[in-house]
């Protein structure tokens, strides 16, 4: 591997700014090198595994300069999960120590766990929060918890990628956009099969995700990543064509044009997003996927500038959340996870919940969906609403949500990424009641 110098560099400053806890959006610039975003990722992915084998490796540790550290935390990913030799990681490094080297590639985890309980060693071994373990053990074991933790970590072999077929370009038939672009794909090598739950979904393997990129068919629009539970979200919702809908919380607008789609670019939606810079970004995409009847609004959807009540046919609230069942793609969430960020979400959540109530007509329907495990985002959530809302059917694929006080949720369900190959989501469906 012939790595640039000035790659390296801007990885150990992104490091050193996650360290600094000043995270966000890698820079435009460095988004598109793979060779950043591949180590970046991985190294925050694996965090407070590669902190814990530095600190038990490291002599002098504790006088050891902040600059240095995203040094030994790489150095310690290239060794034990790339078997990089002492020889390259030196040479790529130039200020790490060959008896550093040496003491790491003989790391006992016997011995440096001895002493902690099990959920303490299922956190540093498996790299998730501590709290996350804490929270999640109440409502699943100890086992499937670890192969959702695996699928996210990226350690099984079967990750896919889920891409949509976007049906409102050009004049093509279903079934003739399938085959050309399964022609498209034959002859660029990419593998791909028909997902048996999502129409017009393909899943790939994670490693063909570049190809997809450079194909004709997804620069020109025909073709978008989207995740299999978030196209779960608007199988649940069912939109038809003369339907007036709002998409609460709609960008980047993923979603949004999946509805439109369904929609047949037919009837209204109306979509609300908080930020404007993420507005922008969503206007920009649902015009390169030719979304023709969505109306966007910057607003806050808790205090929502719509003068009237019972007013949608349908309404999606994909709700603000932890994200906790998603770091597959966002690793950074991971060290987010704590009692104040839950606590905050779920305040957001009800204002919202409150909100989309009384927007809703009677007999209208809502669904509300949480890309998050904990129940507090989910089922506990619902609970709370029951009164005004009566639960409808899910799709049969879909898994039952968490059992709560020894039943589950009407309405409710949930993905889950070791079963579903999905991210993981909280899915209801429901019709509000007549007052």
């Amino acid at each position: 591997m012939n790595i640039k110098e000035n790659d390296i560099f801007n990885v150990l400053k992104l490091i050193k700014r996650f360290i600094k806890k000043n995270t966000g959006s890698l820079p435009i610039n460095l988004r598109k090198n793979p060779f950043i975003v591949h180590y970046y990722n991985e190294i925050i992915r694996f965090w407070n595994k590669l902190n814990f084998i530095v600190k038990r490796t490291l002599k002098d540790f504790d006088s050891l300069d902040i600059e240095k550290f995203p040094h030994y935390l790489y150095a310690t990913y290239r060794i034990l999960w790339e078997n990089a030799s002492d020889t390259t990681v030196i040479k790529e490094l130039k200020v790490i120590q060959k008896s550093f080297l040496r003491r790491t590639r003989s790391f006992s985890w016997k011995r440096n766990l001895e002493g902690k309980d099990e959920k303490e060693k299922f956190s540093i071994c498996n790299s998730v929060p501590s709290f996350m373990v804490d929270r999640l053990l109440q409502v699943m074991n100890l086992e499937f918890l670890a192969e959702n933790i695996d699928y996210m970590n990226s350690l099984v072999s079967n990750i896919k990628l889920s891409i949509r077929i976007n049906n409102l370009i050009g004049n093509y038939t279903k079934e003739e956009l399938f085959r050309k672009i399964g022609d498209s794909f034959k002859s660029d090598n990419i593998i791909f099969h028909k997902d048996p739950n999502v129409p017009n979904m393909l899943n790939i393997p994670l490693k063909l995700k570049n190809k997809v990129i450079n194909n004709p068919w997804y620069k020109r629009g025909y073709l978008i990543f989207q995740d299999k539970a978030s196209a779960a979200v608007i199988q649940a919702l069912s939109p038809q064509q003369g339907d007036l809908i709002c998409d609460m919380c709609s960008a980047p607008g993923i979603k949004t044009s999946l509805i439109a789609e369904n929609m047949k670019n037919k009837g209204f939606i109306i979509a609300g997003e908080f930020l404007a810079e993420r507005m922008n970004i969503m206007k920009n995409l649902l015009k390169h996927l030719n979304v023709l009847n969505c109306f966007l609004i910057n607003a806050d959807s808790i205090d929502s500038p719509f003068r009237f009540e019972n007013y949608f046919d349908r309404i999606l609230l994909d709700a603000p959340c932890t994200g906790s069942g998603n770091f597959l793609a966002s690793p950074e969430l991971k060290w987010r996870q704590n009692k104040k960020f839950l606590h905050q979400n779920i305040i957001l959540q009800k204002k919202l919940l409150n909100s989309a109530i009384k927007l809703l007509k009677p007999n209208g329907i809502l669904v509300y969906s949480t890309c998050s495990f904990y129940p507090e985002e989910g089922e506990y959530q619902i609970l709370d609403y029951l009164d005004h809302l009566k639960p409808l059917p899910l799709p049969k694929w879909f898994s039952l949500s968490y059992r709560i006080e020894g039943s589950t949720v009407p309405g409710t369900g949930r993905l889950f990424p070791s079963l579903h190959q999905t991210q993981g989501f909280f899915i209801g469906k429901f019709k509000k009641k007549e007052s």
